[in-house]
């Protein structure tokens, strides 16, 4: 498979650039997809000296219990997040992909490590979302000729902007490496499905999301027709490609590439937006929470803020720059998903 920014070792590397396991500072360890990463590198890396940002002390232990030192605090607390980005080899953000003050505090403690500490530059792995290539009009159609987004094809990735839903951050991100404040790795996952498998369990966003509009309209909704695609991944397809990167991350072999070639599309088959409503409105009838499972067309003009509009947006992209680096993940079929997600999500809502 042809990457057009250049050869990729299939295989993840052996050796390390660093004279001992770096130091991580992660934030998004409570969540759905932060959770289960952390809890697989930890486990494939033992050695990682990692710190993990964490607002409730009820959830301090699950993460001591894996090795994991934690800081209390919340994606508001700018020095804690400055000074802790800045002491890091390595920061993870597996929280908010739309947070600009988090992604800035990041970055402003990465950019005084270089200019300030005179250390070489500290690595980001960031977590956007394939949602960042939908296509407009948000009018439910799908194009089969749209343009593909392809991973592999850095002048695509050179065409991401803050007019794209996560696009102002990766934009940000993308820039300050190219400044040389840090070496960023960025990764825009699929909509994940799958049980939680993090030390404090919690649910798909995905599927949260689903159901929270679900019931706000009091029937499973789509957009127009509701031809058009989301892509998806599986969750513990989606954290083995995390592991993967990270090991490259650690060796260093892609650290003075462009970072446009370091963006990663890890999402692995489409599924459109009627037949999820169709499964999760039939789900909701089945557990009570609505009077009629039948999904019901709406106009994008009813849904008011910009993560809602987006389920009226179609998605074409190749994961071409994932496959590269040795990632197969499994096609994801929704129906072996609903019904755990959506239990799972009116848990979470009950809470």
């Amino acid at each position: 498979m042809a990457v057009r920014s250049g050869s990729i070792s299939p295989r993840p590397p052996s050796r390390t650039i660093y004279s001992k396991m770096p130091t991580v500072f992660y934030i998004g360890a409570t969540g759905y997809l932060g959770g289960a990463v952390l809890a697989d590198l930890v486990g494939a890396f033992p050695d990682l000296d990692v710190t993990a940002l964490v607002r409730n002390p009820q959830h301090f232990n699950a993460y001591k219990s894996i090795g994991v030192k934690v800081i209390q605090g919340s994606f508001g607390d700018i020095d804690i997040i400055t000074s802790n980005a800045r002491a890091a080899d390595i920061t993870l953000n597996m929280g908010d992909s739309d947070d600009v003050p988090l992604t800035e505090a990041i970055l402003a403690g990465q950019a005084a490590r270089v200019a300030e500490d005179h250390k070489a530059p500290a690595a980001l792995l960031h977590t956007s979302g394939v949602a960042v290539f939908a296509v407009s009009p948000n009018d439910g159609k799908h194009d089969p000729n749209a343009k593909v987004w392809n991973d592999g094809d850095e002048a695509d990735i050179r065409l991401i902007n803050d007019k794209m839903l996560h696009g102002g951050i990766d934009e940000k991100i993308l820039r300050a490496s190219e400044k040389g404040h840090t070496v960023s790795y960025i990764v825009a996952p699929g909509a994940i499905v799958g049980p939680s498998t993090g030390p404090v369990p919690t649910a798909t966003i995905f599927f949260r999301f689903i159901v929270d509009v679900s019931l706000a309209f009091k029937k499973a909704v789509y957009v127009g027709e509701g031809a058009n695609v989301f892509y998806m991944v599986c969750l513990d397809d989606l954290v083995r490609f995390y592991r993967l990167l990270f090991a490259h991350i650690l060796s260093g072999k892609y650290a003075n590439a462009s970072p446009y070639s370091r963006y990663y599309v890890a999402a692995k088959n489409p599924v459109e937006w009627k037949h999820i409503a169709t499964l999760v409105g039939a789900t909701l009838k089945r557990t009570g929470k609505l009077e009629d499972g039948k999904p019901q067309s709406i106009s994008a003009s009813t849904l008011q803020s910009p993560v809602d509009v987006y389920m009226g947006a179609t998605q074409h992209v190749r994961a071409e720059r994932a496959a590269a680096l040795g990632w197969e993940a499994r096609t994801v079929v929704v129906e072996d998903y609903v019904e755990e997600g959506v239990k799972s999500s009116l848990e979470k809502l009950q809470k």
